[in-house]
């Protein structure tokens, strides 16, 4: 079997600690995008995310180990959950 040919950009899900106890019930971090022609080992780029924890699988799925070859300068990252959106 031929091995995988990667793209160049790579986006990678990372969780931060919601601290607030307002926002329970909610999971909040950042897509990291990562070069893979950069001699960098950190991202380049970073998009925040914030929302509620029964979405955020979903989420996940949808952005990490996503790869493509189109720059991050010109990517509108969009994600739009379908369902019941959250009761309050």
């Amino acid at each position: 079997m031929p091995e995988k040919k990667h793209k160049r950009y790579s986006f990678s899900v990372t969780e931060e600690m919601v601290m607030n106890p307002k926002y329970f019930g909610f999971r909040g971090g950042r897509i990291e995008i990562f070069d893979r022609k950069s001699q960098s080992p950190y991202s380049i780029y970073e998009a925040r995310f914030f929302v509620p924890e029964e979405f955020f699988e979903a989420f996940r799925e949808v952005f990490d180990g996503k790869e493509t070859n189109k720059s991050p300068k010109k990517t509108y990252l969009r994600w739009d959950m379908k369902g019941d959106y959250r009761k309050k």
